[in-house]
Protein backbone atom coordinates (compact mmCIF):
# COMPACT_ATOMS: atom_id res chain seq x y z
CA UNK A 1 0.00 0.00 0.00
CA UNK A 2 1.15 3.46 -0.61
CA UNK A 3 -1.60 5.25 0.39
CA UNK A 4 -0.17 9.38 1.40
CA UNK A 5 -1.39 10.04 4.95
CA UNK A 6 -1.16 13.24 6.37
CA UNK A 7 -1.35 13.88 10.42
CA UNK A 8 -2.15 17.09 12.22
CA UNK A 9 -1.20 15.99 15.39
CA UNK A 10 1.41 14.02 14.65
CA UNK A 11 3.96 14.58 18.09
CA UNK A 12 0.71 14.02 20.10
CA UNK A 13 0.67 9.99 22.01
CA UNK A 14 -2.11 9.10 19.46
CA UNK A 15 -0.21 10.69 16.73
CA UNK A 16 2.83 9.03 17.30
CA UNK A 17 0.85 5.55 17.86
CA UNK A 18 -0.90 6.30 14.22
CA UNK A 19 2.17 7.24 12.56
CA UNK A 20 3.48 3.67 13.52
CA UNK A 21 0.22 1.97 12.63
CA UNK A 22 0.31 3.47 9.05
CA UNK A 23 3.91 2.89 8.54
CA UNK A 24 3.48 -0.70 9.54
CA UNK A 25 0.09 -0.54 6.69
CA UNK A 26 2.95 0.23 4.05
CA UNK A 27 1.66 3.88 3.85
CA UNK A 28 3.31 7.06 2.99
CA UNK A 29 2.85 9.22 6.44
CA UNK A 30 3.61 13.04 6.37
CA UNK A 31 3.22 15.09 9.49
CA UNK A 32 0.92 18.18 8.12
CA UNK A 33 3.38 21.04 7.66
CA UNK A 34 1.67 24.12 5.54
CA UNK A 35 -0.58 22.16 2.85
CA UNK A 36 1.01 24.47 0.31
CA UNK A 37 4.02 21.36 1.21
CA UNK A 38 2.04 18.59 0.49
CA UNK A 39 0.54 17.24 -2.84
CA UNK A 40 -2.31 15.13 -3.88
CA UNK A 41 -3.35 13.59 -0.28
CA UNK A 42 -5.13 10.21 0.24
CA UNK A 43 -5.79 10.67 3.65
CA UNK A 44 -6.01 13.69 6.29
CA UNK A 45 -6.33 12.49 10.05
CA UNK A 46 -7.00 15.77 12.08
CA UNK A 47 -6.35 14.99 16.34
CA UNK A 48 -6.38 18.73 17.32
CA UNK A 49 -5.90 20.34 20.46
CA UNK A 50 -6.76 17.31 23.01
CA UNK A 51 -3.73 16.00 24.23
CA UNK A 52 -3.70 19.39 26.28
CA UNK A 53 -6.64 20.02 27.44
CA UNK A 54 -6.99 23.21 29.43
CA UNK A 55 -7.62 23.63 33.03
CA UNK A 56 -11.14 22.12 34.60
CA UNK A 57 -12.85 25.49 35.38
CA UNK A 58 -16.70 26.16 36.23
CA UNK A 59 -18.54 27.34 33.36
CA UNK A 60 -19.27 30.83 35.23
CA UNK A 61 -14.87 31.26 35.74
CA UNK A 62 -14.19 31.68 31.80
CA UNK A 63 -12.79 34.62 30.85
CA UNK A 64 -13.28 35.36 26.99
CA UNK A 65 -9.83 34.96 26.21
CA UNK A 66 -10.38 31.25 28.31
CA UNK A 67 -13.40 30.95 26.16
CA UNK A 68 -11.88 32.24 22.64
CA UNK A 69 -8.67 29.69 22.84
CA UNK A 70 -10.96 26.39 24.27
CA UNK A 71 -13.59 26.91 21.66
CA UNK A 72 -13.48 29.03 19.18
CA UNK A 73 -9.17 28.24 18.04
CA UNK A 74 -10.12 24.57 17.85
CA UNK A 75 -13.27 25.13 15.46
CA UNK A 76 -11.71 27.26 13.39
CA UNK A 77 -8.56 25.54 12.90
CA UNK A 78 -10.39 22.42 11.73
CA UNK A 79 -12.61 24.84 9.39
CA UNK A 80 -9.34 26.80 8.38
CA UNK A 81 -7.58 22.94 7.33
CA UNK A 82 -10.35 21.67 5.76
CA UNK A 83 -10.68 24.49 3.44
CA UNK A 84 -6.76 24.67 2.70
CA UNK A 85 -7.14 20.22 2.00
CA UNK A 86 -10.05 20.42 -0.07
CA UNK A 87 -7.57 20.70 -2.96
CA UNK A 88 -5.36 17.64 -1.69
CA UNK A 89 -8.25 15.77 -1.43
CA UNK A 90 -10.84 16.06 -4.15
CA UNK A 91 -11.03 13.00 -5.95
CA UNK A 92 -13.00 9.65 -5.22
CA UNK A 93 -11.55 7.59 -2.40
CA UNK A 94 -10.44 10.42 -0.60
CA UNK A 95 -10.84 9.93 3.25
CA UNK A 96 -10.95 12.35 6.15
CA UNK A 97 -10.76 10.99 10.08
CA UNK A 98 -11.63 13.94 13.00
CA UNK A 99 -10.55 12.81 16.29
CA UNK A 100 -12.49 14.29 19.09
CA UNK A 101 -13.11 13.47 22.72
CA UNK A 102 -16.30 12.11 23.89
CA UNK A 103 -17.47 14.76 26.15
CA UNK A 104 -18.44 16.23 23.01
CA UNK A 105 -21.40 14.36 22.97
CA UNK A 106 -22.09 13.72 26.77
CA UNK A 107 -20.43 17.31 28.42
CA UNK A 108 -17.88 17.01 31.17
CA UNK A 109 -18.23 19.15 34.00
CA UNK A 110 -15.72 22.28 34.06
CA UNK A 111 -14.75 21.91 30.62
CA UNK A 112 -17.71 23.29 29.25
CA UNK A 113 -16.25 25.20 26.39
CA UNK A 114 -14.07 22.09 25.35
CA UNK A 115 -17.03 20.00 25.36
CA UNK A 116 -18.50 22.80 23.00
CA UNK A 117 -15.97 22.92 20.67
CA UNK A 118 -15.53 19.14 20.27
CA UNK A 119 -19.13 18.77 19.43
CA UNK A 120 -18.76 21.88 16.75
CA UNK A 121 -15.75 19.98 15.24
CA UNK A 122 -18.11 16.75 14.94
CA UNK A 123 -20.66 18.59 13.32
CA UNK A 124 -18.84 20.51 11.28
CA UNK A 125 -17.65 17.18 9.75
CA UNK A 126 -20.49 15.50 9.43
CA UNK A 127 -22.24 18.57 7.37
CA UNK A 128 -18.59 18.39 4.85
CA UNK A 129 -19.29 15.07 4.65
CA UNK A 130 -22.49 15.22 3.25
CA UNK A 131 -21.21 18.25 0.97
CA UNK A 132 -18.11 16.39 -0.23
CA UNK A 133 -19.57 12.76 -0.68
CA UNK A 134 -20.51 14.00 -4.13
CA UNK A 135 -16.70 14.35 -4.61
CA UNK A 136 -16.48 10.75 -3.00
CA UNK A 137 -14.40 11.83 -0.06
CA UNK A 138 -15.48 9.94 2.74
CA UNK A 139 -15.45 11.56 6.40
CA UNK A 140 -15.95 10.50 9.65
CA UNK A 141 -15.15 10.88 13.65
CA UNK A 142 -13.50 8.63 15.63
CA UNK A 143 -14.25 9.39 19.81
CA UNK A 144 -12.09 8.29 22.52
CA UNK A 145 -12.42 9.43 25.98
CA UNK A 146 -10.53 12.45 26.43
CA UNK A 147 -8.24 10.19 29.15
CA UNK A 148 -6.76 8.77 25.99
CA UNK A 149 -6.08 11.33 23.92
CA UNK A 150 -4.16 13.79 26.98
CA UNK A 151 -2.94 10.86 29.16
CA UNK A 152 -0.82 12.59 32.59
CA UNK A 153 -3.13 15.00 32.89
CA UNK A 154 -5.06 15.22 36.20
CA UNK A 155 -8.60 15.07 37.47
CA UNK A 156 -10.49 14.69 34.01
CA UNK A 157 -14.07 14.46 34.45
CA UNK A 158 -15.82 11.34 33.65
CA UNK A 159 -18.50 11.19 30.77
CA UNK A 160 -20.09 8.38 32.86
CA UNK A 161 -21.01 6.96 35.91
CA UNK A 162 -21.10 3.31 34.83
CA UNK A 163 -17.29 1.79 34.22
CA UNK A 164 -16.57 0.75 30.18
CA UNK A 165 -17.96 -1.59 29.25
CA UNK A 166 -14.73 -3.26 28.37
CA UNK A 167 -12.92 -2.62 31.54
CA UNK A 168 -11.01 0.02 32.18
CA UNK A 169 -8.17 -0.73 29.77
CA UNK A 170 -10.31 0.10 26.88
CA UNK A 171 -10.49 4.03 28.45
CA UNK A 172 -7.31 4.53 27.26
CA UNK A 173 -5.72 1.77 24.93
CA UNK A 174 -3.86 4.45 22.55
CA UNK A 175 -2.58 1.26 20.36
CA UNK A 176 -6.84 0.28 19.78
CA UNK A 177 -7.41 3.86 19.00
CA UNK A 178 -4.78 4.34 16.50
CA UNK A 179 -5.95 0.72 15.05
CA UNK A 180 -9.44 1.72 14.52
CA UNK A 181 -8.36 4.75 12.62
CA UNK A 182 -6.18 2.90 10.48
CA UNK A 183 -8.94 0.53 9.56
CA UNK A 184 -11.04 3.54 8.65
CA UNK A 185 -8.74 5.68 7.11
CA UNK A 186 -7.61 2.52 5.01
CA UNK A 187 -10.31 0.04 5.13
CA UNK A 188 -13.06 -0.96 2.70
CA UNK A 189 -15.41 1.60 4.35
CA UNK A 190 -16.82 3.50 1.56
CA UNK A 191 -20.34 3.22 2.65
CA UNK A 192 -19.59 4.73 5.81
CA UNK A 193 -19.26 8.41 6.09
CA UNK A 194 -20.32 11.41 8.24
CA UNK A 195 -20.59 8.94 11.38
CA UNK A 196 -18.77 8.90 14.71
CA UNK A 197 -17.70 5.83 16.48
CA UNK A 198 -16.74 5.66 19.55
CA UNK A 199 -13.75 4.44 20.53
CA UNK A 200 -13.55 4.39 24.70
CA UNK A 201 -14.36 0.85 25.49
CA UNK A 202 -18.06 0.97 26.01
CA UNK A 203 -18.25 4.75 28.54
CA UNK A 204 -20.28 6.17 26.21
CA UNK A 205 -22.24 4.33 23.52
CA UNK A 206 -23.81 7.03 21.30
CA UNK A 207 -24.16 8.01 19.08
Amino acid sequence: MDAVVVIEGASSPLGTALVRGFGALGAHVEPLTRWEDHGEVDVYVHLGPWSQPPPVQPLVELRDEDFVAAFERPVLDLLWSLHAAWAHLRRPGARVVVVVPTIGMAGAPGLAALAAAAEAQRLLVKSAARQWGADGVVMNVIAPDLAALAPGAADLPSVSLSAPALGNGGVGDLAAVAQLVCAIALGDTTALTGATLSADGGTWMAP
